[in-house]
């Protein structure tokens, strides 16, 4: 037989296996695998996509694993991939987790062996690469979580390899974790636009030489260091954003940065300290997380900010009444600070807002503007979640239905109720019928989320055990929850290429049935308080139950 028709045999045979047959093809029946050939080559669209767009898409996969799998789709894929300049070494995945390893004799000799094993891999891949690519490298990402002075010496080499194959990447971002850091005397980053110092021991010196070597610095990052108890930061007039991240011993911040954007600050201790950003005018972001900040000093810090657009206030346990008056702030965030009585917000343009307490401090707020909003309030004490009559309650919850009810729902806004395990949707509300618990999560949903991203939103991250919608006019949910739930496939097909193995809700889902709210025997309080609404909206309530799951469970609990 010709070589030519052996081949074509072998694809016959191929064909025949794809199809779920090996059995010879039945005569009278022919296939012209010539012209299926060119059919097929003439729709080959990926293969003729530019090289710049597969490196993007290339690059833009989350690991070697799924890259493979895309290169089965095209030889030249597979010839780019090789010639890929983006070059990513992670310890943990090449050669396994080592910290989990015995500090016995046989534990250390493992060690050792896989050391070496990682070096002679990312040695020869890093030739092989610069061989193949004329020298240039466009990201190198190391990532080493066990590292002994054998293997200082072969990441000096890579590093430099890297740096004198034109790497771009390394040059203007550069992230650097738990290592021992010398005085950076010499440095020369002059291309560095990024930098991310976390899990180090530095002090104030090392700091100038970093902040001398970077003069085109824009995002400087510090997280969970220690040693450094004064932060000053001058002459980087491109700097716009910093990050301090739980410092533990940091007493003072002095940035000198006109042009800052966004400044982070995270404080786990209770410990006095200086903040000083007076001459920070640009900035546009601002987020504290600080137990030992007092009105006072924040009144004349935010004073300083006339072009603020997000402010967010997280665990400011020493707050007790503060005006925010900022007539460009468009989101605010109020996260558990405990000790707020009254924020007096005067934000005409103000789109967005987030809140999470056990009070209502915020009733001088008018919601008329915002486009979406999220109330969660914590009960007070650790016992479970019930539903109350009790008089003192009542005037908090009038309140609250109150500012409910000043929202333009008919922008399209939709309110999102969640207790427990129990879920309510209002759709086109007109006018605001709160269940009294301790423990609310309340949503108003931005008009271009629709109702049916809406539901799987819901099902994806809360699992509910009932989902209800109250409505003025006739509901869509009935006919979505239909679509979505009750009809669904027994055996989705949804998550099969699901490389990380979490399956969706679809998978989670065991049953579906419609309450009867009428002649119902269910004596749960929460559906006693939906038919108690029947005379102020018309209801549908279904009730859901879901296979055992880490997720579920999870869900269950948030």
């Amino acid at each position: 037989m010709s070589r030519s028709g052996s081949k074509k045999k072998r694809k016959r045979e191929d064909l025949n296996i794809l199809s779920g047959s090996t059995r010879p093809r039945r005569e009278g029946i022919e296939i012209d695998t010539e012209n299926m050939e060119q059919r097929a080559d003439s729709v080959d669209y990926i293969s003729q996509l530019p090289d710049h767009i597969i490196h993007q898409i290339i690059g833009r996969l989350r690991c070697n694993k799924d890259t493979a799998r895309a290169c089965i789709l095209s030889t030249r894929w597979r010839d780019i991939w090789i010639s890929f300049s983006s070059l990513v070494f992670d310890q943990r995945k090449i050669i396994g987790q080592l910290s989990g390893l015995k500090t016995s004799s046989e534990g250390q000799t493992r060690i050792q062996r896989n050391m070496e094993m990682f070096a002679n891999y990312v040695d020869e891949t890093l030739q092989r690469h610069v061989e193949l690519n004329d020298g240039r490298i466009q990201k190198f990402v190391l990532h080493i979580t066990y590292c002994k002075s054998e293997l200082t010496t072969h990441v000096d080499q890579w590093i430099d390899l890297a740096i004198r194959n034109n790497i771009k990447e390394t040059i203007t971002a550069l992230r650097v974790n738990g290592c021992k850091l010398g005085p950076c005397n010499d440095l020369n980053l002059s291309n560095l636009q990024k930098l991310c110092l976390g899990k180090l021991r530095v002090n104030e010196q090392m700091i100038e030489n970093l902040i001398r070597a970077c003069p085109l610095l824009e995002d400087f990052r510090l997280i969970h260091a220690t040693g450094l108890k004064l932060f000053k930061v001058s002459n980087l007039p491109k700097l716009k954003r910093i990050d301090l991240f739980t410092c533990s011993e940091l007493k003072e911040v002095n940035l000198q940065a006109p042009n800052l954007e966004t400044f982070w600050y995270v404080v786990v201790k209770y410990r006095s300290y200086k903040i000083d950003l007076s001459t920070c005018n640009a900035l546009k972001s601002l987020t504290l997380e600080d137990a030992t900040l007092k009105d006072e000093s924040f009144q004349n810090n935010l004073s300083c900010f006339p072009a603020l657009e997000k402010l967010v206030l997280s665990k400011c346990n020493f707050l007790k009444n503060i005006t925010i008056s900022s007539y460009k702030l468009k989101t605010l965030i109020l996260r558990e600070c405990k000790q707020l009585e009254g924020a007096d917000i005067i934000s005409p343009n103000l789109l967005s807002f987030e809140y999470k307490g056990e009070k209502m401090p915020f009733t001088s707020l008018n919601p008329s503007s915002l486009k979406e909003a999220k109330l969660y309030f914590k009960p007070s004490g650790q016992g479970e979640p019930r539903l109350s009559n009790e008089d003192n309650h009542t005037p908090w919850f009038a309140r609250l239905q109150g500012f409910l009810d000043k929202f333009d729902y008919s922008r399209g806004l939709k309110l999102v109720v969640r207790s427990d395990k129990n879920i309510v949707i209002y759709e086109r509300p007109k006018g605001i019928f709160l269940p009294q618990v301790y423990d609310l999560k309340l949503d108003v949903v931005k008009s271009s989320v629709n109702l049916e991203d809406l539901l799987d939103y819901i099902l994806r991250t809360c699992f509910p055990l009932t989902l209800s919608s109250l409505s003025t006019s006739r509901s869509r949910l009935p006919k979505l929850v239909c679509k979505k739930l009750i009809t669904r496939e027994k055996d989705p097909s949804c998550c099969t290429y699901n490389a990380s193995g979490n399956k969706c809700w679809r998978h989670l889902l065991d049953n579906v049935e419609t309450e009867n709210l009428v002649n119902g025997k269910s004596k749960s309080e929460w559906i006693a308080w939906l038919r108690s609404s029947k005379s102020k909206f018309k209801i549908n309530c279904f009730r859901l139950s879901w296979k055992h799951s880490k997720h579920v469970s999870q869900g269950l609990k948030g």
